[in-house]
């Protein structure tokens, strides 16, 4: 029989323990901002802030289409921010700069990681606009909202935790806590309202101390505005129906709330900073001539990649073939007919496609991986895992790398090596219709009854009816009586 007052008890003193721990932190876990001078909570340390941008700017790139390469004009773009950087509050931090290449517009930092998209580049008239964005985004490392969101996150878990220890015992706990952590990852890149108003501030006071015109800050602001709408007609879509564009502007204010606020902190700089008035129009404008050139080669590819995502692979292997006629120098471009020619099961010449991409680009991850697919169309096993964990090393996040890593076990009757490799896609693919079958027959084969049950299971919730279905029904009914024994 069950002690139920000592059950209770247990919970209070665990509860009022944690209680304790939460305001011991907080005593002794604060920190002095940078920009502020005032002294907040901050439970990640400025070198641990260092090793979260280290740590997530691989797959970061990837996500964000890799490296757009052009030497001279990343030289250019980097003077500009690493000396926006030198004069900001924390100069002795290191910091990397990177053109992305993406047509989404957009730029971002996080500690030691700042870019900008070809895309949002490629629109931008001067030197001094470039200056503002760099400016903001360069005034949130400064400002620490990285670490602070990390902060309330783990505050966040701390609570989360509490209403865990509260529900031992009962069915609830091990979900709460999952719930809780899901889309943590979205603390890296996105920030409240009170944050974006002081990058604006930053971004406004650095450009200005360094003599550009900081008028230009506004004008900056009206370019992404009509930089996204230009992307989004030309994805047929809008703000509202793209989740990724919705959630890059969800907490943007209207562009005339923004521009107003903006010439509030103009309004507000010392005198001998308000009247800067550098642009570097012309010099800019030289800089940027081949990737704005290469950029308008970009809208074929997108056109060929949003064909390809809506499964219509014969016109987007035409609009793909435009763009590499046009330029053939863009390993996204081969990259991308590489995948088209696998959905057609052409193996041979998506390995050809593969090749050609990476031949311009050697560690180009999405052709590695397609390369990684071949080989395991092709059943050649090995190989396909060497390339998936190519994949991996660049992109360490990439959930198809796992699953292809997964699976080429499976193939090779190496269930317990599999696992592991499943289970991480699993973590980001719930739904997905196979995984959790290919799961259930690794389980079976190494002896795990109970985990076998589960994912045959999961399996009948996802896709009860495919081959899999089926076999997770039949398994089932053989290890579910095994089970209660």
């Amino acid at each position: 029989m069950t002690d139920h007052s000592l059950l209770i008890g247990k919970h209070s003193i665990s509860v009022k323990l944690a209680i304790v721990s939460i305001i011991f932190i907080c005593l002794v876990s604060c920190a002095t901002n940078p920009v502020t001078g005032r002294s907040e909570l901050m439970l990640v340390s400025e070198q641990q802030e260092l090793k979260i941008g280290r740590d997530a700017g691989p797959s970061v790139n990837w996500e964000f289409g890799g490296e757009y390469h052009d030497t001279a004009l990343h030289s250019y773009l980097e003077g500009i921010v690493k000396t926006i950087w030198a004069n900001s509050e924390r100069p002795h931090l290191p910091v990397t700069f990177h053109i992305q290449n993406s047509s989404i517009p957009n730029a971002f930092a996080l500690p030691g990681y700042v870019a900008i998209t070809r895309g949002l580049l490629s629109d931008m008239e001067n030197e001094a606009q470039f200056a503002a964005v760099m400016g903001h985004e360069v005034g949130h490392v400064m400002a620490r909202h990285t670490a602070q969101r990390m902060s309330r996150g783990m505050l966040q878990q701390i609570g989360l935790a509490l209403g865990s220890v509260a529900l031992q015992g009962k069915s609830g706990g091990d979900t709460l806590l999952q719930l809780g952590a899901a889309g943590s990852s979205l603390f890296l890149l996105r920030y409240d309202r009170g944050q974006e108003i002081q990058a604006d501030r930053l971004g406004v006071k650095y450009m200005a101390m360094l003599g550009y015109d900081p008028h230009e800050a506004a004008s900056a602001h009206r370019v992404l505005e009509k930089s996204v709408n230009s992307y989004m007609k030309r994805q047929g879509a809008s703000k509202k129906q793209d989740s990724f564009m919705s959630n890059l502007l969800s907490t943007h204010p209207r562009q005339e709330i923004r521009i107003s606020e903006i010439q509030a902190m103009i309004d507000a700089l010392p005198p001998q900073f308000s009247r800067a008035t550098g642009k570097f129009s012309t010099l800019f404008q030289n800089a940027t001539k081949r990737i704005r050139k290469t950029n308008q080669d970009y809208y074929i590819y997108d056109e060929a990649m949003a064909l390809y995502q809506k499964k219509k692979f014969t016109k987007a292997e035409g609009s793909i073939r435009k763009a590499i006629k046009r330029n053939s120098s863009q390993a996204p471009f081969h990259s991308l007919l590489g995948f088209i020619m696998l959905q057609q099961k052409k193996y041979t010449e998506a390995g050809d496609a593969h090749e050609r991409a990476l031949s311009i680009n050697p560690e180009y991850q999405p052709s590695i991986y397609g390369n990684g697919l071949v080989n395991f169309y092709n059943k050649n096993y090995e190989k396909a895992i060497a390339e998936f964990n190519r994949s991996l090393k660049l992109h360490p996040s990439h959930a198809y790398s796992f699953f292809g890593l997964g699976k080429s076990y499976f193939e090779l009757n190496k269930f317990s090596k599999a696992i592991p490799y499943l289970r991480g896609f699993a973590g980001a693919a719930q739904k997905d219709p196979e995984v959790h079958g290919l799961l259930g027959i690794c389980y079976d084969n190494t002896g795990e009854l109970r985990g076998s049950v589960i994912e045959y299971e999961n399996q009948l919730i996802v896709a009860p009816n495919t081959k899999l279905g089926r076999h997770a029904r039949q398994r089932l009914a053989i290890l579910k009586p095994q089970l209660k024994q």
